[in-house]
């Protein structure tokens, strides 16, 4: 397989995500610092202002990507005070959009989006294998665009699920700082 030339490396399109989120905070006043590497579950350690409160960030970036961000299964577990900022790099040259979101929401969308895709046959018609690999999607109902008949493999909650978390509901959480405790 041959590599983009243009495209990055993923640990540095990790790390420039993991540096922007760390410089937007610091120009929010929020005191903040990278976690020592291969620290686990988050990147990126706050304190508000005051120093009163603290919480972690884990940062997952993305180039050039039109189906989201690759998670795993232990995203599904809920991290009290963890947040996510989820840093899209359209390009080189584009200002990146970046979406904050607590990890409720994240856990949520990854078990839910994992077990629709668990349910959902594949292309060829076959079942779809349990990996640990999951995603948070820009739109998740695109991703079953091409599958005839929803219905017949989801329930009516599934489905209302990919009605709401189509195309555009990462809007409300683009530059969501105000989310963080400050």
């Amino acid at each position: 397989m041959v590599r983009d030339e243009n495209k990055p490396q993923a640990a540095i399109v990790g790390s420039a995500g993991e540096h922007l989120v760390l410089s937007k905070l610091l120009i929010k006043n929020f005191i903040a610092a990278l976690a020592p590497e291969y620290t686990k579950s988050y990147d990126i350690i706050v304190l508000n202002k005051d120093g009163n409160s603290s919480f972690p960030i884990q940062v997952k970036s993305s180039y050039n990507s039109n189906y989201g961000w690759i998670l795993s299964q232990k995203n599904e577990e809920e991290i009290k005070n963890l947040f996510y900022a989820f840093v899209d790099f359209q390009s080189s040259e584009e200002e990146p959009d970046i979406y904050i979101m607590k990890s409720s929401l994240v856990a949520k969308l990854v078990f839910v989006s994992h077990q629709i895709y668990l349910k959902v046959p594949g292309k060829k018609g076959q079942k779809h294998n349990d990996t640990n690999m999951r995603r948070l999607a820009f739109d998740f109902k695109k991703t079953w665009q091409n599958t005839p008949d929803l219905t017949k493999y989801l329930d009516k909650n599934e489905i209302a699920f990919l009605d709401k978390y189509s195309d555009g509901w990462l809007n409300e959480y683009k530059n969501a700082w105000h989310l963080l405790k400050n």
